[in-house]
């Protein structure tokens, strides 16, 4: 069974930060692009989370292969 390494990143609350069920396609599709050019995959998508002292936002887990 393939061992894998985890990383996270974050996008605010849609337009303006303003609707907490929104989601900004620009952003994501950026962080996406950002993380899959260095081999990371989108495991999961989970929306409306909030961060310990952080801006609240959706939080996206990507996973990648250990080398």
């Amino acid at each position: 069974m393939p061992a894998y390494e985890y990383t996270t990143a974050a996008i605010s609350h849609g337009l303006m930060g303003r609707k907490s069920d929104e989601v900004d396609r620009e952003e994501l599709q950026t962080v996406l692009n950002a993380h899959g050019a260095d081999g990371w995959e989108l495991d999961k998508l989970i929306l409306d989370s909030s961060f310990h002292g952080e801006k609240d936002g959706h939080l996206l887990i990507f996973k990648r292969a250990a080398a």
